[in-house]
């Protein structure tokens, strides 16, 4: 028991540590990315008749440099055009709101997309293209 604790306090230690080492600038970039992303869950909802949610996993964030040439909610959102573009149809709207409930969107290497759970983690890289026909094909193929 005592090692699940000394894990748990240690991973909350590292969490707490990434938070503290954001710089306001970080921080209001952060903030304004979530904020978007905000306006298009409620253009989704509206869309598609459900209540999803969606946010940004900062662990690995963009980097500096990225920041001022593309555009986080701009990736993520392409999630969000997929599913506005899958509920244009009734099936796909009640299949939406039926298995989709939230939206992960974090930063790496390769672009990828996974319902698990309800929720779809979508990886973003910026390099790609398409990416709203990539997620639009995942959720045809998937939902």
């Amino acid at each position: 028991m005592n090692i699940h604790v000394g894990v748990a306090l240690a991973a909350l230690s590292i969490v707490s540590s990434i938070a503290f080492a954001q710089s306001l600038k970080d921080k209001e970039y952060f903030a304004d990315q979530e904020k978007y992303l905000a306006g298009e869950v409620t253009t989704t909802n509206e869309r598609c008749g459900n209540s999803l949610t969606a946010k940004f996993d900062w662990l690995k964030p963009p980097a500096p440099e990225d920041r001022k040439i593309y555009s986080a909610y701009g990736y993520c959102g392409a999630a969000l055009e997929a599913m506005r573009r899958v509920c244009d149809s009734q099936a796909g709207k009640e299949a939406v709101k039926q298995k989709i409930k939230g939206l992960t969107c974090s930063f790496g290497p390769q672009r990828t997309v996974v319902l698990k759970d309800g929720t779809i983690d979508y990886e973003v890289n910026f390099n790609s293209s398409n990416d709203a026909d990539y997620v639009f094909e995942y959720l045809q193929n998937n939902l």
